[in-house]
C-alpha cells in the first residue's frame, strides 16, 4: 500500500484507497500467515524435478507433490488447491488482464480519452464509443506498452553499461592514484637522500681537501718556523761577536763583515712571510635554488583535461614557435584554460591558448635556450593530465657532422655525398653516385648500409609515404621507383631525360616531377603507368625559363618550385604551369642565391635553399627569415637536403664537396 497507495482485497478482488492510519486497524489474516509459512516450509524443502514426470511447475497442497503443466490437469478436475512455482508472476500477468468489474471477463478494449479499460460487459465503453472517443483493443495498448519497456529496457541496460565502465575506470583511476601515491612517495625519500648524499658527499671532499691544505701549510710554516729559529740563532751569535769589536781598532775589518751578513739575514727574514689562510665560501646558486624550489614540489591533476602524449615533453630551438594540444574528457566542456612560461632562472614568455570542441592548443615560444616548463590550469587553478609540459629549448645551427661518407660504402666509393632523404622509420638515408644508400639516426649514428640490385649510381630520392623511393639515376639517365626493399617498380622517362636531377611527387594527382638539367625544364610524368605529361619551361633566361635546373619541391597548395641554378633564382609556377612570380632572385649576400641546388619546403611551409656555400630559409612568398649555417661550419657545394625533425626544426644537408653530411638546428 505504501508503494502503490492501494490494496486489492484477495477475496472480491475490488481495489481500496487506504491511508497510513488504516493499517493499523488491519487485523493479521491467519490464512494467508498460515500459507506464508506452509510456503517457506515446502520451498525448503522443495525438489529439482517432478515427482512424476521429472519437471516442476506446481504444488498440490492435498497431494503434497509437485508437478509439471501435464501433471496437473486431473488435479484441476478435482478442485485441488495448486500453487505456481515457475510461472508465478505469469498467472499474475493473467489476473491482471481480467476486468476488474466482471473478474471472469478478460479485457478487450481502452479508452485512450477516459484511459479506462473494459471487457464486452463494461457498460462504459457503450459512452465512449457514442462520445467518438478513441477506443483501441487493449491488445494495442499492451504492444505499445510492451515495445516502450523494451525500449526503455534497451536504454536503462545501456545507461547501466556506461556506469559499470566508468565506475571500472574509476576503480582502476583509484589504483592509479594509489600507486601513484605510493611511487611519488617513494620518489620523495629518494630524492631526499640522494640531496642528503650528494651534500654529505660533497663536505666530506671538502673536509678532505682543507685537511689536505692545512698539512701542506703546516709544513710550509714548520719550516718557516725553523728557518726564522734558525736566523734567530746566527743573529745572536753574530751580536755576541759585534760586542767583541767594541773599542777594538783591529777588528774594523770583521765588523764590516758582521754588518754585511746581518743585512742579508735581514733581508731572507722579510722574505719568508706567509699569506696562505683557508677560507669557506658557501655555494650562493645552492641556497637560491633552495629558496626558488625547495626540495621539490608537488602538484595534483585532475581528470577534466589531459595533454596530449607526445606534447608532454617536446624540444624546439630558439625562438621556434610551438603548439602544445590538450583535450576536454568532459562531456561538456566550459573551462578555462591558462598557461605560464617560465624556466629555472625564473624567465618568463607569453603563451596564446586557442579553444575549439573540447580541443585546446596552447602556443608559445622561449628566447633562450635551456630546460622550461609550461605549467596549464583550468579555472580553478587545478592542474592537468600531463602538465607541466617539459620544453628542451637547443641553439640553433650546427648539430652534428657525418664524416667522410665514403668510408660507409663498398660501390664506387671514391664518389662523393649528393642527397639526404628522411625514411619512413625516421632515420636518414643518403645517396652518392653509387647504389649504395646508406643509413643514420638523426644524432649520426650508423645503422645499416642497402645496396640496390640494379647497376644504378643514385642521385637524388625522394620517399613515397607508402615506402616506396623514387631516385634518379646517372647511369641510365632515368628515374626509377622502387619498393621498401629497392626492387624496381617502374622506371621513367628513358630516352626522354638527359641528365635527372631533383624529383618530386604531388601524390593527389599521382605526378611525378624531374628536374632535367641538360634538357632544361622540368618533365611531368603519371606515377601510376609512367605515361609522360608534359614540362614545364624551356632554355633561356627569360622568366619562365630555365638553365640547367637542379631540383624542383611542391608547397601545400601545390605550387611547383624550381631552383633555376645557372640563372641563379627560384621560381614559382602553379598547378598549370605558368609563372607565378621569381621567389629569389641573384646575389651573393643573405637573402639572394648564387648557384642554388636544392630546395624543400619544412613542415610550416617555409622554403630551405641549399646554394653554393649557404644554406637560407625563405617563406612561402620568397621572404628571407634567416641564414641556417655560419661561416665557420665549412658548408661546400651542399646539395641535397632534408627536414628530418619539426621539434626542434633540424633540416639534414649533404655537403659534397666535403663529401660528409651536416645537420642543423634552424
Amino acid at each position: 500500500m505504501r508503494r502503490h497507495g492501494k490494496i486489492r482485497c484477495p477475496k472480491c478482488r475490488e481495489t481500496y484507497i487506504l491511508k497510513n492510519d488504516d493499517l493499523k486497524h488491519l487485523k493479521c489474516n491467519e490464512t494467508i500467515r498460515y500459507l506464508v509459512e506452509f510456503v517457506e516450509k515446502i520451498e525448503s524443502e522443495k525438489p529439482e524435478t517432478c515427482s512424476k514426470c521429472g519437471n516442476q511447475q506446481h504444488y498440490c497442497s492435498e497431494c503434497e507433490m509437485y508437478m509439471c503443466r501435464q501433471c496437473i490437469q486431473q488435479h484441476k478436475m478435482e478442485n485441488h488447491s495448486l500453487y505456481t512455482l515457475d510461472t508465478e508472476i505469469e498467472e499474475q500477468d493473467q489476473d491482471l488482464l481480467n476486468c476488474q468489474n466482471h473478474p471472469d471477463k478478460k479485457l478487450e478494449d481502452y479508452c485512450r480519452t477516459c484511459k479506462l479499460t473494459a471487457c464486452d460487459d463494461c457498460k462504459h465503453i457503450v459512452r465512449c464509443y457514442r462520445n467518438k472517443h478513441e477506443v483501441i483493443p487493449i491488445q494495442t495498448v499492451l504492444n505499445d506498452i510492451n515495445k516502450t519497456v523494451t525500449e526503455t529496457m534497451k536504454t536503462a541496460e545501456e545507461i547501466k553499461r556506461k556506469l559499470k565502465e566508468r565506475l571500472d575506470a574509476i576503480t582502476k583511476e583509484r589504483s592509479e592514484f594509489e600507486s601513484n601515491l605510493k611511487l611519488s612517495r617513494t620518489a620523495i625519500e629518494i630524492h631526499e637522500k640522494t640531496i642528503i648524499r650528494k651534500v654529505k658527499e660533497e663536505t666530506k671532499a671538502m673536509m678532505a681537501n682543507l685537511t689536505q691544505v692545512y698539512k701542506e701549510q703546516s709544513k710550509i710554516i714548520d719550516n718557516q718556523v725553523k728557518s726564522i729559529e734558525s736566523k734567530l740563532t746566527q743573529v745572536n751569535t753574530l751580536m755576541e761577536s759585534i760586542k767583541k769589536t767594541m773599542n777594538k781598532p783591529t777588528e774594523t775589518e770583521n765588523l764590516a763583515s758582521y754588518q754585511t751578513t746581518i743585512t742579508t739575514v735581514g733581508n731572507d727574514a722579510a722574505a719568508d712571510e706567509t699569506r696562505v689562510t683557508p677560507k669557506f665560501i658557501p655555494s650562493q646558486k645552492l641556497v637560491e635554488l633552495m629558496n626558488h624550489e625547495g626540495v621539490g614540489k608537488l602538484i595534483t591533476v585532475g581528470g577534466v583535461y589531459k595533454v596530449n602524449k607526445e606534447d608532454e615533453n617536446i624540444s624546439v630551438t630558439t625562438g621556434q614557435p610551438f603548439s602544445v594540444r590538450i583535450s576536454s574528457l568532459a562531456e561538456s566542456d566550459a573551462g578555462q584554460l591558462t598557461a605560464t612560461l617560465s624556466n629555472s632562472l625564473s624567465e618568463k614568455s607569453a603563451t596564446e591558448v586557442g579553444h575549439r570542441k573540447r580541443e585546446y592548443t596552447i602556443t608559445g615560444r622561449c628566447n633562450l635556450e635551456g630546460d622550461w616548463h609550461m605549467d596549464i590550469t583550468d579555472g580553478d587553478m587545478s592542474h592537468v593530465i600531463g602538465s607541466p609540459v617539459s620544453i628542451k629549448v637547443e641553439s640553433p645551427g650546427l648539430v652534428n657532422t657525418i664524416d667522410n661518407i665514403s668510408e660507409y660504402k663498398q660501390d664506387r666509393k671514391t664518389e662523393q655525398v649528393t642527397d639526404v632523404a628522411l625514411d619512413t622509420d625516421g632515420c636518414m638515408l643518403v645517396s652518392s653516385y653509387s647504389k649504395d644508400l646508406i643509413k643514420f639516426d638523426q644524432s649520426g649514428c650508423f645503422i645499416s648500409r642497402m645496396q640496390i640490385p640494379q647497376n644504378v649510381k643514385v642521385n637524388r630520392m625522394y620517399q613515397l609515404g607508402n615506402g616506396n623511393v623514387v631516385y634518379s639515376d646517372t647511369i641510365e639517365k632515368c628515374v626509377l621507383m622502387c619498393d621498401n626493399q629497392y626492387h624496381e617498380i617502374r622506371t621513367f622517362g628513358k630516352g626522354v631525360l638527359k641528365y635527372p636531377k631533383g624529383v618530386t611527387v604531388n601524390q593527389k594527382t599521382k605526378m611525378l616531377y624531374i628536374a632535367d638539367s641538360e634538357c632544361h625544364c622540368v618533365f611531368k610524368f603519371n606515377i601510376d603507368d609512367g605515361s609522360l605529361l608534359g614540362k614545364i619551361g624551356s632554355e633561356g633566361s627569360e622568366a619562365g625559363q630555365m638553365k640547367q635546373p637542379q631540383d624542383v619541391a611542391l608547397t601545400k597548395e601545390g605550387h611547383v618550385i624550381v631552383a633555376d641554378f645557372e640563372n641563379n633564382r627560384i621560381q614559382m609556377f602553379d598547378a598549370n604551369d605558368k609563372l607565378i612570380k621569381i621567389l629569389v632572385v641573384y646575389g651573393q649576400e643573405d637573402g639572394k642565391v648564387l648557384g642554388p641546388h636544392c630546395i624543400t619546403i619544412d613542415m610550416e611551409g617555409n622554403i630551405i635553399v641549399s646554394s653554393n656555400h649557404k644554406l637560407q630559409l625563405f617563406d612561402q612568398n620568397g621572404k628571407f627569415i634567416k641564414r641556417i649555417d655560419n661561416k665557420d661550419d665549412w658548408l661546400a657545394v651542399p646539395v641535397g637536403i632534408a627536414v628530418i625533425s619539426q621539434r626542434p626544426r633540424r633540416v639534414a644537408v649533404a655537403n659534397h664537396g666535403a663529401n660528409n653530411v651536416k645537420i642543423f638546428n634552424y
